[in-house]
């Protein structure tokens, strides 16, 4: 039976949030992050955003939340910097402690009064060497645990309540396995290829008389081979009760390429962005991102082998939380590991996936998709 034919449509391009900039300036990419996250410390700007953006609208609740706000970011911005001049056994520590107030402040917007909850002063995750022998990464795991900061954390970004069981065990291979950073540290080290389907020209489409939108991606045959990834289990990935998918045909033999199977329709004077339409179902597809070639691609991640599904935020916070407890529990194992086929990962996801996962929850804090290049 043949495929259809592919919708006709108008490219409205393909990005992750209804506000989209690609401006380039000159600096550190770092620095310019942190002044992008710490303008929330700003009274005005904070309020505004708790205002419009989270239906926050007690002026007393908007001030106490802002406050809380610049006080939990202030602490991971001094955490950052002290990261920087520490050496490579204790640095991930201090990028955790960083890392956990980002979460806090932004579990402050979600929960407001989460600093009184007794979830803030958990972490949600633990793990604890075994006094018996050093780690061992190919079985290695994070446990889920007690609610704490990271079943709040998720629910932020997710919208939706947290339900993974307690515990519930997270392979540190698997987490590994879905870093666009360090793709090729984790071939050498584990022998396999990271879990992640790259999208081919994603977009989002609008037909002639602007009635219809919707979605539309191709992925590479040999991809999926390679990663032992047929077309029906691809599809149960991103299918949900109210979003599927169907093939069509492709431009290329060498591509499957999949659109929304029911179009969504454009209300009739429609004055909100078009984009807000189908951010629904970008939302769903759980995309993780990476710069390449100064432009944002873009994978489907293979996650059948976690217990729960995780935003890329949620997998390089985790890894952050491990590598911290590493630092502070078991110094012999991180010993080890500095002179082992592992370090090579490790030492990439501390210098490429943490920049990265800074840039996320900047992401979060504004809802935009922001590209920023270092211009040398």
């Amino acid at each position: 039976m043949s495929l259809p034919k592919q919708r006709k449509g108008e490219s409205f391009g393909f990005h992750l949030f209804s506000v989209d900039s690609y401006e380039g300036t000159l600096g550190d990419p770092e620095k310019i992050i942190w002044s992008s996250i710490k303008h929330m410390i700003s009274l005005d700007v904070a309020s505004r955003v708790l205002c419009f953006y989270h239906n926050i609208t007690n002026q007393r609740l908007r001030k106490k939340v802002a406050a809380n706000m610049k006080l939990y970011i202030q602490h991971a911005f001094e955490f950052y910097e002290a990261a920087h001049d520490a050496k490579a056994n204790t640095a991930p520590l201090f990028y955790y402690y960083s890392f956990l107030n980002l979460a806090k402040a932004l579990c402050e917007i979600r929960y407001p009064k989460f600093h009184t909850k007794p979830e803030s002063y958990r972490h949600g995750l633990s793990w604890r060497p075994n006094t018996k022998y050093l780690v061992n990464m190919e079985v290695e795991s994070v446990s889920v645990s007690t609610r704490g900061v990271w079943h709040a954390l998720w629910e932020a970004i997710e919208g939706e309540r947290c339900t993974v069981a307690n515990p519930a065990k997270l392979s540190v291979r698997e987490l590994f396995g879905l870093c666009f950073g360090t793709s090729i540290e984790f071939t050498r080290a584990y022998n396999r290829l990271i879990s992640l389907v790259d999208l081919v020209d994603p977009d989002i489409l609008i037909d002639e008389p602007e009635t219809q939108i919707w979605l539309r991606f191709s992925v590479n045959r040999y991809e999926l081979r390679q990663l032992r990834i047929s077309r029906h289990k691809l599809l149960n990935l991103i299918t949900y009760k109210t979003s599927n998918y169907k093939q069509v045909q492709s431009s290329d033999k060498d591509l499957w390429t999949f659109e929304l199977e029911h179009t969504k329709q454009i209300p009739r004077k429609y004055k909100e962005p078009l984009f807000n339409i189908v951010q629904p179902e970008i939302q769903k597809l759980n995309l993780f991102t990476r710069l390449d070639f100064e432009e944002l691609t873009y994978a489907i991640p293979i996650q059948t082998r976690l217990p729960i599904t995780l935003s890329q935020l949620m997998v390089l916070y985790t890894l952050t939380f491990w590598l911290g407890s590493l630092v502070r529990y078991d110094p012999h194992s991180l010993s080890e590991l500095q002179d082992s086929e592992y370090w090579l990962l490790i030492d990439g996801f501390m210098n490429q996936c943490r920049i990265w996962l800074l840039e996320l929850f900047e992401w979060q804090f504004y809802k935009a998709e922001t590209t920023l290049r270092l211009v040398r």
